[in-house]
This record gives structure tokens, sequence and C-alpha cells, in this order.
């Protein structure tokens, strides 16, 4: 800023200032110099977050009385493509019938972006190794983003579809580019391009990657421009690449720009199963364990992300009566009804871990539970009622019965009886593994 003051002196001498008008924030982010009316930004702008800043600059000269002059600036931020389109939901799915008519909606893709409008021009198209397939049955209307029909829709030739859709907000400076990590080999996945205002063969630009390729996984076409993944990617060893691209033209001396950057994120695939911690699964229980009760903790681990590394499960092999039960999410196995190790001793079922990728990956393994005994029965006579004849002039030891009782827990098979003597005529005098015999006593 530059204001003039005719006055000699000290009163022809300025001193400039300002105040934010609107918006108070705005002096956060300006500074102007007091002796040269130079206006500086004091922090990193962004116009998605403040687009417009209204100021009163105020010179004043150092006379006395001190007069000022006051002016009014706008500062408007200008849009740098700094942000890449963002898909209201990260995935879709949708079923439809077969055969349906062609141009039947489907679904309704959804990205915006907070770009200003030049930047935020938002197109879709089908990407991506299942591209042609999906183009053959499916078409996406780059405008709006709806799916529809393209052609027959059978199950019998396809019961599944997996469709990759980029939105592209067609700005100078677009984002990041990103490739599926399972893409094949030499596939394109951008076209950089370069502009040189000379004529003939001083206008021809020739590209080379010249950073950030260190492992080879990308090469570039010195003509065209395109970019292909000729490597494999890995979504689980490196998420993302940033490519320092150099065009350069024909010229004598050849011209070169100072580089263009270009990002390219992997995006994750549903490559990698479930991997159970440890296997096969084992457990005691004691049968006297109440319903609700955790026994086992069933874990996996799927080195994928999102919703292809978020696993559930189930049991498998088991049946209605089967005392267990799985919780999906947390893998604790619990009990379900009550146990009787004298029923059942040892259950073997397995166990399923599945995550939610599409197609869906799994793993199983084995569990075994053992229920552990408790003494919760009591001994039973084999009779209910012992019944035996005995002449009058037995000797004394004379066997008059023998009674038998068992125990079906597991340390007690051998019950032991014991009989109500009468001091006259009965008592016991011998034993043997759960028997007792009845015998005469003498008096």
């Amino acid at each position: 800023m530059t204001a003039t003051d005719t006055d000699a002196g000290d009163a022809g001498k300025v001193s400039y200032s300002m105040a934010p008008l609107m918006n108070s924030r705005s002096s956060d982010y300006f500074h102007i110099h007091p002796d040269t009316g130079i206006i500086t930004s004091t922090q990193i702008l962004d116009r998605e977050h403040m687009d417009l800043h209204y100021f009163r600059i105020t010179a004043t000269d150092f006379g006395i009385p001190r007069l000022s002059g006051t002016t009014m600036v706008a500062i408007t931020v200008s849009d740098r493509n700094d942000h890449s389109p963002m898909f209201e939901q990260s995935e879709y799915r949708e079923t439809i019938r077969e055969n349906v008519e062609e141009g039947y909606p489907i679904l309704q893709l959804r990205a915006t972006d907070a770009d200003s409008p030049s930047n935020a021009n938002i197109r879709y198209r089908f990407v991506g190794d299942s591209a042609t397939v999906a183009r053959a049955a499916f078409e996406v209307d780059p405008r709006s983003g709806l799916i529809t029909t393209r052609g027959s829709v059978d199950r019998e030739a396809n019961e599944h579809y997996t469709l990759q859709v980029e939105a592209n907000d067609q700005g100078k400076d677009p984002g990041p580019r990103s490739a599926n990590e399972d893409v094949r080999p030499h596939s394109e996945i951008l076209r950089v391009s370069a502009v040189d205002r000379d004529k003939d063969s001083n206008a021809a630009v020739h590209y080379n990657i010249i950073s950030g390729n260190s492992r080879g996984q990308f090469s570039i076409d010195s003509v065209t421009g395109e970019i292909q993944v000729v490597a494999p990617l890995d979504y689980e060893s490196e998420r993302e690449y940033t490519l320092r691209v150099r065009a350069q033209d024909n010229g004598r001396p050849p011209l070169s720009n100072n580089t263009g950057i270009v990002s390219v994120q992997v995006t994750d695939v549903n490559d990698n199963p479930p991997i159970f911690v440890s296997t096969p699964f084992q457990a005691s229980v004691l049968e006297s364990a109440p319903v609700g009760s955790s026994i086992l903790h069933i874990q996996a681990i799927d080195t994928d992300s999102g919703d292809n590394a978020r696993l559930e499960y189930r049991l498998t092999g088991t049946s209605s009566d089967t005392p267990f039960v799985i919780n999906s999410a947390t893998g604790w196995v619990t009990v379900s009804s009550i146990l009787d190790r004298e029923s059942v001793e040892h259950y073997f079922f397995g166990v399923e871990a599945r995550d939610y990728g599409m197609p869906p990956l799994s793993a199983t393994a084995s569990v075994t539970i053992t229920v552990m005994d408790v003494n919760d029965n009591r001994p039973e006579f084999l009779q209910k009622e012992y019944y035996s004849r005995l002449n009058e002039d037995a000797v004394v030891g004379t066997s008059v019965v023998t009674v038998t009782a068992v125990d079906r827990d597991v340390n007690n098979r051998d019950a032991h009886a014991n009989g109500h003597q009468h001091s006259y005529t009965r008592g016991l005098c011998a034993s043997d593994r759960g028997k007792r015999e009845v015998c005469l006593i003498p008096d």
C-alpha cells in the first residue's frame, strides 16, 4: 500500500495500520508493515476455511495534530486443488434381479469436493481391472454418477460384480490417484501432460520419472506421459507412492520444468484371509459352570484393512443341543445351556473366521472342550428293595444278602454302602468295590 502526504518534514511521513472488517479472524492471517505498507500473510491460508478478507487500511502522518486517510482492501484467497473428491460411502452394495431392462437404474453414487467449482467439477468413470467387464453390463453417468444397466445381466453367467468407480474433480492439479493393489501389470493409472510454447521439435515434450520409483513399480511413456504399473503393488507394504516427474523438450539446449508431483495411493483389496492366532483351540469347563460363562476366546487376525480386515466368527459342526455359542464379533465362546459331564464329557466342533471383504475370505480351526466333573450325583442302589430268606438256625456270619450301590461321578464310581446295625440280628460283614454283604452278628 502507498499513501502520499505533500507536507514537509514529519508531517509528510506516513505510518500504516490495518483493521479487519466483517471478520476479526482476518487479522490472524495478514500483517502490514507500518513503514513500507507491504501486506504479508502470517500463516498458511485455507480457502475452504475463509476465502475473503476485508480490511480498513489507515495511513497516518506524524504531524501535530496527526492526520490520517483510509482505504478499503479486499483480499481473495484463490483456490488450489488440494482436496480430492470424497464419496458419501466408501462402499456401495446393491442387489438386482437378472434380465432387467436396459437403462434400469441401480445405484446413485455421490461424491463431493471442498474445492471451488473449477476444481470440483466431478466426473465419474469405471476404472481398474473390472472396468471392461463393468462397461459390458453397466454404465455410469459421468456427470450424475448414476449406474444403470447397459446390457443383459444374467445371474448364471455372473452372480457378482465388483465395480470400481473413480470420481475425478477435473482440476488443474488433480489430487492423488488410486490403484488397487491387485492391479494387473501394464495397467494405466493416469496420464501427465505438459505444454511447450515453442514450435516444431523444440515443442516436443518427453517425460521421465526422476524419484519415488526406487522399487520400479511404475513406468512412464516418454512420449505420451502415460504412467503404468509394471510391478505388483502391495497395500500392506506400501500404501502411497510420490513420484517426481520431469517434462523436458527436444530443444538445443533442452529445457525442462521444475518437475511435477504425482501421488499414487494404493487401495486395499481383500487378498489376505484371516489367520487364527493359535490352533487347535482347547478348553476345559466345570459342569457346574452357569449359563453365560466365558470359557474360550477365539482370535484371528487379518492383515488387510477396513471391512477387508473386520472379522465375524461362527461355530461349525454343531447341533441344536450343543451347549455353547460364540459371539460373532468378539470371538468369545460361552456356555448356552446346562452342562452334564455324565451325559457328554467331550465336545468337538469347528470355528470359522470370515472377513467382510468382497468376496469374503475365511479360515477354519478345530475346537475341543472338555467338561470336568463335580460331585453332583448321589450314590444309587441297583435295587430299590432287597429280599432274602434265612433259616432260623443259621450260624453267626452267615451271608444274608449282598447290596450294591453306584455313583455316576468320575471319582466316586465305587460307592460305599453303610447299613444300620440291629444290636442282636444284623450287621455288615464284608465289602467288595461298592458291594456290601449283610451277615448275622453275635448277640
